[in-house]
């Protein structure tokens, strides 16, 4: 399918005002710490949680109005879960699993050295309502291997699900205190890493891409049927290194929309209809010479955004981190929030909204020429600590 109409944006200096029209990109320096990595945020408790270089894993707490870190309130959970080296198994560090007491934090933990998929466990810590305590780890099972947990993000939900892989990389979902509820992911072929496949928000499903006839499409499971859908069919490879998304868009009256990048350079939004028909509502263009990592939609004011990493071929640095508007009839369609003209790597950006800056967004930041051997950028020599940036929202 190619999209009438649709033409590559002109370059980013007529496109980088937001909202706001004194916006420029920006970034500061939100803490030096240097294994501050992977973060993942809980809007509903103002946290985050992440493991430190000695695989410890901690939550912390941040200014609902400013988005500022609070110090201290860092609160130890596991002494032992997983060192950001064991990430290279997982791929992701800790998550946070929505349920109806509250966040909790979801995670891999290595019960034997070294450390290897054989040896890799589910573990899950629960908190007070408050946030202020939080229990021992508590194993999940079952025994086999398992790692790599998603999870859910439904607000008070009843029933919240993990996905996760086993030692084969072989892919399951399951309900989180219901070991037997375990079942393959529908069509989900096995992959050389663990791969994330992501709960659709508001709606008991799964999204992720497969391979049909050589192109990468999206697919949809609906978990309390056992229904397969394949949303996408049209042109273009999706999310060959990225994980398509679903949300329900209040501006669409809360159907739901699909966020899927399109051969590595392009973000695009389709709309189900309710009966099981999904049309493309917009499209948007990188900038040439770049690709996408990490996009995540977010939503704020009754208008859905996505964050991203924007990267120079062939993947990797300068990286800078921009906000699209979903909607077509956005004034502003993408703009850039973090300013590269250092030429350091910025990778795994998440938003927290806050009460007085609006919408704010936290990246790990790289400087690859402390890498003393010029293949790794991400390296830990290389870490500039965690940065934010504003957004014009």
């Amino acid at each position: 399918m190619t999209l009438a109409g649709m033409t590559l944006l002109a370059p980013l200096a007529a496109h980088a005002q937001a909202l706001k029209s004194d916006f420029a990109p920006n970034e500061t320096q939100a803490a030096p710490r240097k294994d501050l990595l992977d973060l993942e945020f809980s809007p509903s408790r103002s946290m985050f949680t992440w493991c430190d270089k000695n695989g410890q894993l901690w939550v912390g707490t941040l200014d609902p109005a400013t988005g500022n870190i609070l110090k201290p309130t860092y609160k130890l959970l596991d002494t032992d879960a997983i060192t950001p080296q064991e990430m290279s198994i997982t791929t992701n560090g800790p998550e946070w699993v929505s349920t109806s007491t509250g966040d909790h934090v979801v995670y891999t933990k290595f019960v034997a050295d070294p450390a290897k998929p054989s040896a890799a466990r589910l573990a899950l810590v629960e908190g007070s309502a408050d946030g202020t305590t939080w229990g021992a780890p508590i194993m999940l099972g079952p025994n086999a291997g398992r790692n790599a947990p998603y999870a859910s993000d439904d607000t008070g939900d009843t029933q919240p699900r993990i996905s996760y892989v086993d030692a084969k990389n072989n892919h399951y979902w399951r309900y989180l205190y219901d070991v037997a509820s375990e079942a393959p992911v529908l069509g989900m072929a096995r992959t050389p890493k663990p791969v994330s496949v992501r709960f659709t928000k508001g709606n008991n499903g799964l999204v992720y891409s497969q391979d049909v006839n050589g192109t990468n499409q999206v697919f949809m499971e609906q978990l309390d049927t056992g229904k397969l859908t394949q949303i996408t069919s049209d042109d273009g490879a999706k999310d060959v290194r990225t994980v398509p998304w679903m949300w329900r868009a209040p501006e669409y009256n809360n159907k739901l929309v699909l966020l899927s990048t399109v051969n590595e350079n392009e973000l695009r939004f389709y709309k189900g209809d309710g009966s099981g028909k999904w049309a493309v509502i917009n499209s948007i263009m990188l900038p040439a010479g770049s690709t996408v990592a990490s996009p995540e939609p977010f939503v704020y004011l009754g208008k859905s955004y996505v964050v991203l990493a924007v990267k120079s071929e062939p993947y990797t640095y300068p990286t800078a981190i921009y906000i699209a508007a979903v909607s077509p009839t956005a004034t502003t369609k993408l703009w850039k929030v973090s300013d590269d003209a250092d030429g350091h790597e910025r990778i795994d950006p998440e938003v927290f909204i806050t009460t007085q800056n609006g919408v704010v967004v936290f990246y790990n930041k790289f400087n690859p020429a402390m890498d003393p051997t010029g293949e790794q950028p991400t390296c830990a020599a290389c870490s500039e600590g965690l940065f934010r940036a504003t957004t014009g929202l």
